[in-house]
């Protein structure tokens, strides 16, 4: 039944509706005074029941309910990423999120489960020694060159000669490890400076 209006006050059944996604909240007696109107984010258009999952929503155009998903709350993953996101809105859980964690860091959805990502876990590895060969050689860089120019000035010691060789061997075997050997990777042993 739709509401109309009358010339006589009334009290009747009214269903509230949220203000942002006119979903049923709440019934109670309304009073509505002769030649007015249902107050605002309301109807008295009963709701269906509904689920779990589900609540009901009015439209207002159509004067009708529907029942709409309500993952609300509900922490789910990127099946790309991995992240994890709340759900804010009522409707559908979009196509490229699960309710189900990713086990671990180097894993990616195979459309059912996570599963190990071996191309991941060595993207990360070689990532790692690139960084660290680069953070060392700049680390030998700043050793050497100071011993370099005291041996250039002729004003080196013998201490300081030996650490200059020792250091440049050093910066020889950084160089020759290949980051895409990792995780197998064997670190030479940097010069003792003492």
């Amino acid at each position: 039944m739709t509401f109309k209006m009358t010339n006589t006050n009334r009290t009747i059944t009214i269903y509230n509706l949220s203000s942002a996604t006119n979903e049923f909240i709440g019934k109670g007696d309304g009073y509505i005074p002769a030649n007015t109107g249902l107050p605002a984010y309301s109807t008295d258009i009963a709701p269906p029941t509904t689920k779990d999952g589900f609540v009901a929503v009015f439209n207002f155009d159509s004067g009708k309910w529907s029942l709409v998903e309500d993952h609300r709350e509900k922490v789910v993953y990127d099946i790309h990423t991995g992240e994890s996101t709340t759900i804010n809105q009522l409707g559908k859980l979009p196509d490229d999120v699960v309710s189900i964690a990713p086990a671990g860091y180097f894993v990616k959805w195979d459309g059912e489960t996570w599963v190990n990502d071996p191309e991941a876990e060595k993207t990360a590895q070689t990532t790692q020694v690139i960084q660290q060969k680069e953070s060392l050689l700049t680390l030998a860089a700043s050793k050497i060159a100071p011993l370099q120019d005291a041996v250039d000035l002729d004003i080196a010691t013998e201490a300081e000669a030996a650490f200059l060789l020792a250091w440049k061997k050093y910066r020889i075997l950084l160089n020759r490890i290949n980051p895409y050997d990792a995780p197998d990777i064997k670190w030479p042993p940097m010069p003792d400076t003492e």
